[in-house]
Order: structure tokens, then sequence, then C-alpha cells
């Protein structure tokens, strides 16, 4: 066939595949109104015939509703409205197409009470020949091999995620082409990739086109999670779009990275308000730390102006009982070229733990940085805190504590994702000094945590290490309350106990039910695709946790354990089964959301 006959087909191919979609589309489109009157009529629907295509898939295009097996109360009977049964050739045949069954063939048959489509598929259009030529790594993207069903949706999308890394990877000068050269004589298919990635790119200067009546540009500009001059990424775009639908007062955010001079990226932010700014909300829920809880919110946004945000929680358990307000002032003012934003956050909180039961008065004044990498947070903190014993203790000290300490928290995250990080690492560091007056003694203390996240992926196995530690210094005895030394457990330290569960480690298997002054925690893990947005993983969990500051005189607690990690918009969905390799009835099962790394 010559070169531009194949040009031709490959023109035609993704013209179909454009009506495909708008076929689709519509047609998803009318189901919707329809379905939404009340006298919507519907017929039963068969589909016979087709062996490789998936009848789900088919009928889901055609406008079906598929309910899955395990959906027990509803019906499972396929039924098509009455009022798409005349969309179902068109639709149809752009959905074979679509898959490279161009000869594939069907028949309609009607009756009173069943329409009935009987396929014959033919013989696909196969995958001949794959040529790539590229200065970028997209071999792995392509996930076509020789001899496979050609599939144009599938074709397309190996395109967009190309793209997708490109920009990921700062690549936004790219010079991309593909192609699919159809001979329908051979039934067969040869694809072309080639790819020049073209300079890094870089972020330019950012202009605000629309933004609501009286805010400020700073206020705005606070949110972007990158500065002029930064390599530019997708990631960097996302992270903005994050931090300016926090502050909840926008309907409409578009950060517009079309312009480009060069390699230079110029933003263009277009901002709408939002016509209700009061939010309302009443949860009932189950956790594993506290078991049934209520939690209720109000939240005023860009309260009197200036993108404001006053807030007021309420959570009522078993466990946990805590009320608290909250006021946040973006942009306060501007620094070294940096915007600092303030916040104010004060309540009451009452918790249950195994040896002893605390109540706090609280009142936390903080100001706040955030860039593309770095986190920067300052604070004032005045607490009051009584500890009342559920036993006689010589280790745990009741009575009233009266805290005041200033504290700093700084982070830099060069994760490739905070949602679900593949590649990268994090860095962070907390450390607080105060005064403590206690009900035998008044002291300084000082407080340091530090972590540590290291992420990398050998093709699809990702494993990553994370390290926490710390160190307290009270003073002297009876100097601080219970609930400021270290403990450890929980879905972020040692999966295979609680929350707060272990104290002083003695040997591989006991602790003591106090906290101590020396922290160390260790993390492994290894994940790796099972099916589809489905992962595997395997970890390795220990804890030391000592009574002296030196970190001496304490032994190491290790947790093994396995889990399931499912692909979600908002981070994987965790389940979790850890044990203590020395004791394994001492295990538990957890499930969360988001990562550990």
């Amino acid at each position: 066939m010559k070169k531009k006959n194949l040009l031709s087909i490959t023109i035609v191919l993704s013209l179909s595949t454009i009506f495909l979609h708008a076929n689709r589309q519509e047609n998803l489109d009318k189901q919707k109104d329809i379905i939404g009157n009340k006298r919507v009529k519907t017929i039963a629907l068969e589909i016979k015939g087709n062996k490789a295509l998936n009848s789900d898939e088919i009928y889901e295009v055609l406008g079906v509703k598929v309910v899955p097996w395990y959906v027990l109360w509803e019906e499972h009977t396929k039924k098509i409205p009455i009022k798409l049964i005349d969309l179902i050739p068109d639709t149809l045949r752009g959905f074979l197409d679509s898959k490279g069954y161009y000869d594939a063939e069907f028949k309609i048959k009607k009756s009173s009470k069943k329409i009935t489509i009987i396929i014959k598929e033919n013989r696909p259009l196969r995958v001949k020949d794959i040529n790539i030529s590229s200065d970028f790594p997209i071999k792995k993207y392509i996930t076509f091999s020789r001899g496979d069903s050609f599939e144009t949706e599938r074709f397309i999308n190996i395109k967009s995620r190309i793209k997708s890394e490109l920009l990921h990877k700062g690549y936004c000068s790219y010079d991309l082409d593909t192609k699919a050269y159809v001979n329908l004589k051979s039934r067969s298919v040869n694809l072309v990739y080639r790819l020049k990635k073209g300079g890094l790119c870089h972020f330019g200067k950012t202009t605000i086109v629309k933004k609501p009546k009286g805010l400020r540009d700073g206020v705005i500009l606070s949110r972007l999670r990158y500065r002029e001059g930064d390599l530019y990424t997708t990631e960097r775009v996302n992270e903005s779009y994050r931090a300016l639908n926090e502050l909840g007062m926008f309907g409409r955010v578009v950060i517009d990275t079309q312009k480009k001079y060069f390699n230079r990226v110029q933003p263009e932010i277009y901002t709408q308000a939002k016509d209700k700014l009061h939010r309302y909300s009443v949860a009932l829920g189950y956790d594993s730390i506290v078991g049934f809880r209520v939690k209720a919110n109000y939240n005023q946004f860009n309260f009197l102006g200036d993108g404001r945000k006053i807030g007021l929680t309420a959570q009522y358990s078993s466990v946990v009982k805590e009320i608290y307000g909250n006021f946040y002032q973006p942009a306060l003012f501007k620094f070294a070229g940096r915007y600092i934003n303030f916040q104010l956050r004060t309540g009451y909180r009452k918790e249950h733990f195994d040896d002893y039961d605390e109540k706090k008065l609280f009142s936390d004044w903080k100001l706040n940085y955030i860039d593309g990498f770095w986190k920067v947070d300052l604070g004032l903190t005045f607490e009051r805190i009584n500890i009342a014993l559920k036993n006689p203790s010589n280790t745990i000290f009741p009575g009233d504590f009266n805290l005041a300490y200033n504290y700093i928290n700084v982070s830099y995250d060069h994760r490739d994702s905070k949602i679900n990080p593949k590649n990268g690492y994090y860095l962070s560091s907390y450390f607080e000094y105060g005064y403590s007056q206690g009900k035998l003694k008044s002291n300084p203390y000082y407080k340091l945590v530090l972590e540590g996240r290291l992420i990398h992926s050998f093709g699809d196995l990702t494993l990553a290490g994370v390290i926490h530690t710390g160190i307290l210094e009270d003073g002297g005895i009876a100097s601080l309350p219970a609930s400021k030394f270290f403990y450890a457990g929980g879905s972020f330290s040692n999966r295979a106990y609680k929350e707060h569960d272990i104290g002083v480690t003695l040997s591989p298997t006991q602790d003591l039910g106090i906290g101590g002054k020396n922290w160390l925690n260790l993390s492994f893990e290894a994940d790796y695709p099972i099916l589809e947005n489905l992962d595997g993983a395997i970890f390795l969990d220990a804890t030391k946790i000592s009574e002296k500051r030196s970190g001496k005189d304490s032994k190491w607690i290790e947790s093994a354990g396995f889990g399931l990690r499912y692909q979600t918009p908002i981070g994987p969905l965790k389940i979790d089964f850890a044990f203590n390799i020395h004791q394994f009835s001492q295990h538990r099962l957890t499930f969360m959301i988001g990562q550990s790394f």
C-alpha cells in the first residue's frame, strides 16, 4: 500500500475515534435526560456472539446500566431506554471500529419484549510492527505488543500518557509524532512513535487575569507552589490548584499554562468566587483508633474579605472529646520575597489513654510559609493539661501542668507526588523549646524530632525506607505530662500495634506503658502491581524507645506484614496486616487512605 493511502487511513482512523467519543458522550447525555424523566420506558437487551469483546463494555457504550454481580439489591436484567434504540447501529459500529474490528458484522433482532444483538467479530486489526525513535524513555508507556489487537482508544491514550510524562518531567517544548499505518488487506497495523523532548522548561512570570473584587494578588500568589525560575512540572501546577481550592472561597480556578516564550511558561490565573461561603458538615463514622465517632464542622470562607477563614470543629467518641475554633489569614505579610500566613487555633480536648485520662486547654499561634519544596511553621503554644491516673503509678505523675513553648517545624519535600510517590525523598525536623510548670517542679525542656523518607522505583517495583528519631530533655521528675514523651504504634510507625501502644521497649516482645525520652523507628516497604489499580506490599517495621536520653538499655520490637493498595484519585486505599515477628499473637489489621511514605 502506498504511503499516501496509509496516511489517509490514519486520518480516517482518528476521525472515527473522535466520532466514537462524541457519539458515546451524546448517548450518555441522552440517557441522563431520559432517566431523569419518571415516565422512562425500557426494554430488555441481550448481546450474543462476541468472544473477544467484553459484553459489559458494549452494554455501557449503548447506554445500558450495568449492575455489578455483588450488588444484590438492584435488578441485573440488562435494559435499554426505548428512545436509545435508534442509536444502536451507529454507536455499535463506532465501538467495533475503535477496537480494531472493522470487518465485524452484527444483526439486531427486535420483538415486543426484547432486543437481541448478534455480533460476528471476524478478524481484528493486529499490530505487525512498532517503530520507536525517541531521546526520552517512552517504551514502558507503549502497551501494544506485536500480535495484539489494535484499539484506537488505547493508541490515543498512549499518546496522552507520553505527553503527561513529558510535562511531569519539565519538558513543555517537545516534538511528538505518532502514526498508525493500517493495511486493510492484511488486517495489520504498523505503529510509529517519534519524539524529540526539547529543552527543560521553567516557570516565568505569573499574571492574575481575573480575581474576586477586593482580594489582594498576594493571597493568590501565596497559594502557588512554584516560584519564577523553578523547573516547570505539571505536579507543581496541580499542587497550586489544590492550595487555591483549600481557601474554600473559589467556585472556579484556572491556571492557564499555554502561554510560552521559548522554554519559559508564563501562567495566567483566572478565579471566580463562590456564591455560598458558609459550609456545614456532620459525619458519623468509625476510626480504628477512637472507635465510633461523630464530628461536626462549620467554616466561613472569605470572612471579612481577603481570603480569611474562620471555623469551629467538634468531635465526640469514647476515646476523644474535642472542640476548637480556628482563624486563618493568608498572606499576612511578605518577608524576603515570600508570603507569610497566620493561623490561630484554640480549644479543649479530653483523651482517654490506657493508664490515664488527659484534659487539655490549648491555644496555638502560628506563622506559616509554603512553596514548591519548603514548608516552615513557626509557632507559640500555651497548654494547661490535667492528668488523672486510672491506676496507681510510680512513673506517670498526675495533676496539673502549665506549658508555654515555641516551636519550629521545617520540611523539604522532593517526592514526585505527595499523594502516591514513586521516587524522591522527604526530610523534616521539629524542635520545641519551652517551660513547663508541674506538680513537683518547674523547668525548661526541649524536644527534637527528625524524619526522613526515601522512595525509588525500579520499573514497577517501588521501594521505600522511612526513619523517625526523637530526643526529649525534660529537666527533672514530674516536670512534664505523660503525653509529651515518646510512644509508637499505628500506621506510620509500628503497624502490628495500635497508635500510642508501644512505650519503653524492654525486649522484642515487651514494653512499658510509659513513654520514653529517646525514640527510633525504621520502616521498609516494597510495592508491586498485581492487578490494574491494585498493588501488593510487604513491609518491615522496627521500634526502639528508651527511658534515657542517650538511648541505651532499650531493645528493638520488630514487626513484618503484607498488604494491598488500591489506587484512588485521593491516594491509595490501604489494607495492612502486621505481626510481631517474635510473637505472632501480637498482630493488627488496619485500613487507611494515603501512603506511609
